[in-house]
């Protein structure tokens, strides 16, 4: 018995899903002979996909969160809350030399001057010691 066969693709494929494959598992065959191209369909088998094994995901490290201002992760800015906690509040300009000193971006460090003082509460200027 030959296998029936199509003048198209489009309709190799349509009647197999007429006869119930799915339309991704339709998998249309080439026929060649002295009349003509001719197309044909058979069943594929499915895909079977074996993926690598999934990394756990590293624990998200909990950071602590004062006034609205979280504490940074490891890096530059952390260096910087590190310096302010050791040395207490400063001025602005006493924080220049150091920054420049560190190799600290000079913005960077203003800027997380103002985010350490906001984290630790302290508002308003720094009383001049004489």
């Amino acid at each position: 018995m030959t296998a029936k066969t199509y003048t198209k693709r489009e309709n190799a494929r349509r009647a197999g899903v007429a006869a119930g494959v799915p339309a991704e598992l339709v998998e249309i065959t080439v026929h060649k002979s002295a009349e003509g191209v001719r197309f044909g369909w058979k069943a594929a088998e499915p895909v079977v996909t074996t993926g690598k094994p999934k990394k756990e995901a590293a624990p998200k490290v909990e950071r602590i969160e004062q006034n609205g201002v979280k504490r940074p992760g490891p890096g530059k800015c952390l260096e910087v809350w590190e310096y302010l906690d050791q040395h207490g509040n400063m001025k602005p300009k006493d924080l220049q030399p150091v920054a420049e000193a560190k190799g600290w971006n000079l913005n960077n460090a203003q800027i997380e001057f103002y985010q350490w003082r906001k984290f630790n509460g302290i508002s308003g200027r720094v009383k001049a010691t004489a």
